[in-house]
């Protein structure tokens, strides 16, 4: 009792919250017509199903009343003597109103001595058990919320930092860089041909005027910039940081964990399968019978409770695999007392279908067990102290998600390298040696060209530009927008001259922000601070005025997308607050 209910004593305060009582009312209701339903103490099955809805629904009426009764008395606490007690009026009510309407369905009705004792049990247990569990849910969700937060983050850094994220990085870098090199040779070869003719340079102008359109780079750079945007629903993963399911995903190690480092007390196992065949004696069971039998049972399961402590205690390699054996055998028990009774003694008045006892029970019994060990509070514990690791699928589907989302910025980074500094070029190019033929200059014509196929002979030449520091970085991605948007610059003294990798990524995410900022919100203004974030790491704060919100990051899906949760890890956010937009992102800066 004391580890699925803690501390029960009457001083202690648990807060209220009915939301896991229609849930409960809906099984007891439930269990209650399975056990009319195989008894046969009903005339016509449509009056006992219509007795059973009907009731369900006056409970439920009941205790939604009762709810807003505590709500309007503004009574958020109760001591677990108070919840016992209005649960037991409750259910005591519910058996009063059955009591009239079993007749007029013309469905059979227990003794009263055993109506009394299922209120009692359903009353100061059941109720209780769904009244404090309840009042934890959000502070059980909240937890796992968090938890998986912080599990994917540090899976997602431990993916950018694998040997196999580095080899992908290359074989993307090579496979870019080998269809750029392609292209650009295709150039440069029709480009020579022409040049090394005999013919005048007004007509190798002509000739030339073709190629350095760059279609073959335009196309290039085009599928570059939207690639992964067909891939949309493939990669919906991470649209929202917090979309994996964990409880499903992570249910195994949440439990292999918890259950060995914070085991059920034996009386857990005990009080819950006690609780839940008890209705069963109360309610169809001789006295004498129950007097023998119910006795024996008891001892059974609380031997057997024992053994699974005992089990998940000694940390041996097989304890979690024997430990769940021993719950399935402890659900098996009341049923393998119940034949041996009925051998001993037939009797078809306590005779119980094969499929509950043996089947609906001992699962019932194994996956409720299996959720409250999760669900206790010292397991809420472990997952604040993160003692948890990703399982297999949930680190697989986040080196998925890395590598599509470094796949796709960098195809963007090429994709704004081969436009900006090739396809301009080429642009540029065609202007000049228009310009030197109508002026009939034949030198700078020739030097044009010259110089043209020099680029074309290593066209990658600057993508991969020396480190600069990082108020150099920060300095390069805001010198374009230098006279559009007014910048209120920051940087922390001790971060201006770090020098890495990392600090290419920084300024990606700075170009990005900044771009929106103008692009999207139409800003005029921003203020951006760039300050030590803990060890080794930096945030990046942005409020701008723009006049257009920003699209609620839950809905977001883009190229910027993936440039922030590749640099971050996950660890950013947009928000709009009065009229103003604020940004926030913290990366590393380790390499």
């Amino acid at each position: 009792m004391k580890a699925i209910l803690p501390n029960l004593r009457s001083s202690t305060k648990h807060p209220i919250d009915f939301s896991l009582v229609p849930f409960g009312i809906i099984l007891i209701e439930f269990s209650v017509f399975t056990t009319q339903l195989t008894k046969d103490s009903y005339d016509s099955l449509q009056k006992l199903v219509l007795l059973r809805a009907l009731h369900t629904l006056l409970m439920l009426a009941l205790a939604a009343l009762i709810s807003r009764i505590y709500i309007r008395l503004k009574k958020t606490e109760l001591n677990y003597q108070t919840i016992a007690i209005t649960g037991t009026l409750v259910i005591a009510v519910g058996d009063l109103i059955h009591r009239y309407m079993g007749p007029a369905f013309d469905v059979e009705l227990v003794d009263s001595y055993r109506r009394i004792g299922i209120v009692l049990l359903q009353g100061c247990f059941w109720f209780p058990a769904f009244i404090i569990i309840g009042s934890k849910r959000t502070q059980i969700f909240e937890q796992f919320r968090q938890y998986e937060q912080r599990l994917i983050i540090g899976t997602r850094l431990k993916s950018r930092t694998s040997d196999e994220f580095k080899e992908a990085q290359k074989e993307i870098q090579q496979r870019i860089r080998g269809e750029l090199l392609t292209a650009c040779e295709a150039i440069s070869k029709s480009i020579s041909k022409i040049k090394n003719t005999t013919d005048d340079f007004v007509t190798k102008n002509k000739d030339i005027q073709p190629a350095l359109l760059g279609d073959d780079l335009r196309q290039l750079s085009m599928s570059l910039e939207t690639f992964g945007s067909e891939h949309h629903n493939s990669s919906v993963f991470h649209q929202n940081i917090n979309s994996v399911k964990l409880l499903i995903t992570q249910f195994k190690i949440l439990y292999a964990t918890t259950a060995k480092k914070a085991p059920l007390h034996w009386s857990t196992y005990s009080i819950v399968m006690i609780a839940l065949i008890a209705p069963s004696y109360l309610n169809y069971s001789p006295l004498i019978e129950a007097l023998i039998t119910f006795p024996l049972v008891s001892m059974a399961i609380i031997i057997a409770s024992k053994f699974i402590s005992k089990t998940l205690e000694s940390g041996s390699p097989s304890a979690l695999k024997n430990s769940s054996f021993l719950i399935c055998l402890t659900g098996f028990i009341p049923g393998i007392f119940h034949v041996i009774g009925q051998a001993i003694y037939s009797d078809p008045e306590t005779k119980y279908p094969f499929f509950i006892v043996f089947f609906t029970l001992p699962l019932s019994y194994y996956i409720f067990m299996k959720i409250i060990q999760v669900l206790h509070p010292h397991s809420l514990e472990l997952i604040r102290s993160d003692q948890l690791k990703a399982s297999s699928a949930l680190q697989d589907a986040v080196d998925k998600v890395v590598s599509d989302e470094f796949s796709h910025a960098l195809s963007h980074r090429w994709a704004v390298f081969i436009h900006g500094k090739i396809l301009t070029r080429l642009a540029a190019t065609a202007l000049k040696l228009e310009t030197s033929t109508n002026v009939g200059n034949s030198q700078v014509f020739n030097g044009t060209v010259d110089s043209l196929l020099e680029l074309l002979k290593n066209p990658d030449a600057e993508f991969e530009h020396d480190s600069m520091s990082l108020k150099a970085e920060v300095s390069s991605r805001l010198d374009p927008w230098i006279g559009l948007l007014d910048v209120d610059l920051h940087i922390d003294a001790e971060l201006e001259s770090i020098t890495n990798p990392r600090v290419r990524e920084l300024g990606e995410v700075i170009e990005e922000l900044v771009s929106n900022s103008m692009r999207h919100g139409k800003a005029q203004t921003l203020s951006l601070r760039v300050t030590s974030s803990g060890d080794k790491s930096v945030r990046i704060k942005a409020v701008d005025d723009s006049s257009v919100a920003p699209v609620d990051t839950n809905s977001r899906y883009g190229l910027g997308t993936r440039i922030f949760n590749l640099a971050s890890d996950g660890r950013w956010n947009i928000e709009r607050v009065d009229s103003t937009t604020v940004f926030t992102l913290e990366m590393s800066l380790e390499s």
